[in-house]
């Protein structure tokens, strides 16, 4: 018996056997939360995206007023830290960018911002992590936390 296989049934074997269908999609996330009783909104964000050979992550975390009157002051205290990190594969060590500001009666004049960029592999490892961090100005702290990883960076 002689098998046979139509170019229609070999191509779409190799489309499924193809790293582009399976590739993962980037877990991008944001978040503006309400914080302080509505006084300032916690904004953070994570965008993930990749090349043909690179991947990419980028965190961004600040602390904003809320566009409604009357102005809340600003907080007493923030601290806004935003961490980009990568590893080859699940039993190495985390290499981390990261960037945290902090202020006393302000809001900050960029959000913390970090980057990483590493070549694709099944094996790859993404990681993004925004937070941010208010002393309100009733003397009750809020935290807000933003994260997620990307295993095998798309591929």
């Amino acid at each position: 018996m002689k098998l046979t296989c139509s170019n229609t049934a070999l191509f779409a074997a190799a489309l499924l056997l193809s790293p582009i269908a399976a590739a993962s999609p980037p877990p991008d996330a944001s978040a503006r939360i309400p914080i302080c009783n509505g006084g300032y909104f916690a904004e953070m964000s994570l965008d993930f995206g990749n090349t043909g050979t690179t991947a990419t992550v980028v965190a961004k975390a600040t602390v904003v007023s809320t566009p409604f009157s009357p102005f809340p002051p600003p907080p007493p205290y923030y601290n806004v830290y935003a961490a980009a990190s990568h590893r080859p594969d699940a039993s190495s060590g985390w290499v981390t960018n990261d960037q945290n500001l902090e202020g006393y009666g302000a809001y900050p004049a960029s959000p913390a911002s970090a980057t990483k960029m590493v070549l694709r592999s099944p094996t790859c490892e993404l990681a993004g992590n925004a937070v941010v961090s208010v002393h309100c100005s009733a003397g009750n702290w809020e935290y807000k936390t933003l994260e997620r990883t990307w295993v095998g960076c798309g591929l």
